[in-house]
């Protein structure tokens, strides 16, 4: 958010204590009161217009200092919003959110955590059994589990190395990976 509802709404008219501390209460529930309760999903930009227009739309609306002349202005403009939106329309689909540096690297550790934990997990398991279940009875069915889970090991693992080995090489790659 790029300025806070006090700043915005000091664009337009003189911001008394009273009206200073409803907008700080209103910070917290803008979005519930008007956005968020019209249902659907909202860009980014179109939110942030819905926070200017709000505070252009009260500052022409209120009438006096008071919290109460606040609080009164404020549910007009919140009756505006809901009849037309302010011409805005929803999208189809939510507005996906551009991956951070804090993302990357989470990601980036969790597939490393989930190739140990199918390694000792999944796979000593299965390995472990078939293996004991072969060893008792000795059939041809039990060695082929045996060697089947083996290979998933071994083959998983490989796939594992081969797509960040190739990761590291990707000249798509933003050099984010390559540092680590």
């Amino acid at each position: 958010m790029s300025h806070s509802l006090k700043d915005e709404f000091s664009q337009y008219k003189d911001l008394s204590i009273e009206g200073a501390s409803f907008l700080a209460d209103l910070e917290k529930t803008i979005a519930q009161d008007l956005w968020q309760s019209a249902g659907g999903h909202w860009s980014l930009e179109t939110t942030q217009n819905f926070r200017k227009l709000a505070m252009q739309k009260l500052a022409a609306e209120v009438q006096g200092p008071s919290r109460s002349d606040f609080q009164s202005a404020w549910i007009s403009v919140i009756r505006d919003f809901h009849k037309n939106q302010w011409g805005e329309q929803r999208l189809l689909k939510k507005e996906k959110k551009p991956e951070t540096k804090e993302d990357k690297i989470f990601w980036e550790l969790f597939s490393y955590i989930w190739i140990l934990l199918q390694a000792t997990l999944v796979t000593k398991t299965a390995v472990f059994y078939f293996g004991i279940k072969s060893a008792e009875e000795d059939t041809t069915e039990g060695r082929i589990y045996v060697l089947l889970a083996i290979a998933f090991s071994f083959i998983s693992l490989g796939v594992f190395a081969y797509r960040k080995s190739k990761k590291k090489k990707d000249p798509k790659n933003d050099g984010s990976s390559s540092a680590m």
